[in-house]
């Protein structure tokens, strides 16, 4: 299955039309939300890299660090990775803990099943990711709308969509039942409930 924005807003229209405003104007916008495209496997690695690389902190450092390490190894490949020295890696503004991460996950890659991912499910996956460093289902779940363009994902723990999402429907934090009945309500096109939530927020992560 694939995201298919037609076929979504039909079904937000009749299931939610909170959300299917939500997704029109994020459609229609003039700088609309990107519908992800499906990823080939040998460019899964390099996203991975970039997703340790942007975490906790700002998108304008991350930015200028991701420059730094691809113009440095040119081609986020485990070999590529593998052959760059590690303070030479890190003194592209990486903290000692992602420079590890990459590096381990750089020999790690070949234990990982990534070639067979297209035919795993969304937990299988999730499953396989969360064996490398620096990776956890956060991060695994956005490679699912990234990099294998999963049309029904939803992640509980992105503060940017819960904020948006408590925002736009009145919803407190603790609203536990009625969040998860609204969550689930969006299946099977939650991963596009989740690109206009982060839209109306304007904090889209990089997917």
């Amino acid at each position: 299955m694939s995201i298919d924005t037609s076929t979504a807003l039909k079904y937000f229209k009749e299931a939610d039309p909170c959300m299917y405003g939500l997704l029109h104007a994020s459609l229609e916008h003039v700088s609309p939300i990107e519908i992800p495209e499906l990823k080939t496997p040998d460019q899964y690695f390099g996203v991975l890299v970039r997703s340790i690389i942007g975490q906790q902190i700002s998108v304008k450092a991350a930015s200028a660090i991701r420059c730094r390490v691809e113009t440095l190894v040119k081609n986020l490949t485990p070999e590529n990775v593998r052959q760059v020295d590690f303070d030479t890696l890190k003194n592209c503004g990486l903290s000692e803990s992602k420079t590890q991460y990459i590096k381990q996950d750089a020999d790690l890659w070949e234990t990982i099943p990534y070639h067979d991912f297209a035919t795993f499910t969304d937990e299988e996956v999730i499953a396989e990711l969360t064996k490398l460093y620096g990776i956890g289902r956060w991060s695994a779940e956005m490679f699912l709308m990234s990099s294998l363009a999963r049309p029904d994902v939803f992640s509980y723990g992105d503060l940017g969509l819960m904020q948006s999402l408590y925002q736009q429907y009145n919803f407190k934090p603790h609203y536990v039942r009625k969040i998860k009945a609204t969550v689930d309500g969006w299946s099977p096109h939650r991963t596009l409930a989740s690109l206009s939530l982060w839209h109306q927020k304007d904090n889209q992560p990089s997917l």
